[in-house]
């Protein structure tokens, strides 16, 4: 079964006259890391936001595991993580990821236990206590993870949620995310405008065209895993980036 599908997928903003996404079609492989990349305003943030029941298509269909997005919604199936982490400055760490888990309905002990599970595994098990404006960004971003991880999705949405982030701070995470899909059977899916942190993470890049948004070329990574700081001196990553890097140029162009 896929873990996403899109078929002629189309979404116009009608009050404000711009056509975002038009006939995409795209597929991606359940436990898969698919990187979605294009130049800015051409409907990747748009395509995220459908298949997570954020925003209705105006044409086409849109699959979560073979499921409606509201279905796989309602069926807590995913999760989402943007940008900015999100966090409820007056809650601690651990109660933040707890949330979800309360409004769920789960009982104390069962979601403290989750919620330390998670931090557990984005390493910041010994910050539990501590608040958000105690944290800096990138630990935040973490904090974000292991919240949309609390309810064991199997598909994980990903809105540029390193794009704020200095650029060593993100390499960091970025092999952090690695770890933690090693960790996990989860399809990912992840928006971003940097080729080489598609290329690092991915299992497969799709570059989308300018707006309307709709999918050029999808680019498979064969990359050894485990993914490490030395993946990037591999001299097949530097084709990779060429590889994609191409495409987005030819995309510019249609």
């Amino acid at each position: 079964m896929l873990g996403l599908r899109a078929e002629g997928l189309g979404k116009e903003f009608t009050t404000a006259g711009v056509l975002a996404l038009r006939d995409l079609n795209l597929e991606v492989e359940q436990g898969g890391f698919m990187s979605v990349i294009g130049p800015s305003g051409c409907g990747k943030s748009t395509l995220l936001r459908i298949f997570s029941d954020l925003a209705e298509p105006t044409s086409g269909i849109a699959e979560v595991n073979g499921k409606s997005p509201r279905e796989a919604r309602i069926a807590r199936e995913f999760g989402v993580v943007f940008q900015s982490p999100n966090l409820l400055a007056w809650r601690t760490v651990l109660r933040n990821v707890m949330l979800p888990l309360q409004v769920m309905g789960i009982d104390r002990a069962e979601r403290q236990q989750t919620a330390h599970k998670m931090l557990d595994l984005v390493g910041l098990s010994e910050f539990a206590r501590h608040h958000p404006l105690q944290l800096s960004g990138g630990m935040q971003q973490r904090v974000a993870i292991a919240r949309a991880l609390s309810m064991n999705p199997s598909v994980l949405f990903m809105d540029e949620p390193f794009g704020a982030l200095d650029e060593i701070t993100r390499d960091r995470l970025n092999l952090e995310l690695m770890r933690i899909w090693s960790q996990l059977s989860a399809t990912i899916l992840f928006i971003t405008h940097s080729i080489t942190e598609a290329v690092l993470l991915s299992t497969q890049v799709a570059v989308m065209s300018g707006r309307p948004g709709h999918i050029h070329k999808v680019i498979d990574i064969d990359l050894a895993h485990p993914r490490t700081a030395e993946t990037r001196e591999d001299p097949r990553f530097y084709k990779h980036v060429l590889d994609v890097r191409r495409a987005l140029t030819e995309a510019s162009h249609e």
